[in-house]
C-alpha cells in the first residue's frame, strides 16, 4: 500500500523556467546551486534546458517569418502610396499641358517676352 504524500507538486509558469534557464546559461549558475535556491530538480532544469534548445530553431524561424511579413507590409505600403503620387503627377502634368494650349496660352506668351 502506497503512503499519500503531503507534498504537492510544484507547478512552474513559463516566466519562472525562463528565468531559471537564463540564469544557469548567461549567469553560469550551476544546476545544483540552481536547485537549492529554486526547489527544481536539477533534471527538472536540465530538461528545461534541452527543451529550449530543441525549440530554437522554430523560435528563430517563426521570429523571421514575422519580420518577412512585417516588411512585405511595409513594401506594399509604399508602392500603394508610389502608385498614388505617379497618378497626382500624370494628373498635374496633364493640366500644365491643358493650362499652356488653352485659350489665353498666347496672350502669356507674349507677355513673357522682352521687349
Amino acid at each position: 500500500m502506497k503512503k499519500a504524500s503531503n507534498k504537492t507538486r510544484r507547478r512552474w509558469t513559463a516566466e519562472e523556467k525562463a528565468q531559471i534557464v537564463r540564469r544557469h546559461l548567461r549567469d553560469r549558475v550551476s544546476l545544483a546551486d540552481l536547485a537549492d535556491e529554486t526547489g527544481a530538480s536539477p533534471g527538472l532544469i536540465s530538461q528545461w534546458v534541452k527543451t529550449l534548445m530543441e525549440s530554437a530553431e522554430a523560435i528563430f524561424a517563426n521570429e523571421l517569418k514575422k519580420v518577412k511579413k512585417i516588411r512585405e507590409k511595409e513594401l506594399m505600403a509604399k508602392e500603394a502610396r508610389i502608385a498614388q503620387l505617379q497618378e497626382v503627377v500624370a494628373e498635374l502634368s496633364t493640366e500644365v499641358l491643358r493650362l499652356k494650349k488653352g485659350p489665353g496660352a498666347d496672350l502669356q506668351a507674349t507677355m513673357s517676352r522682352p521687349r
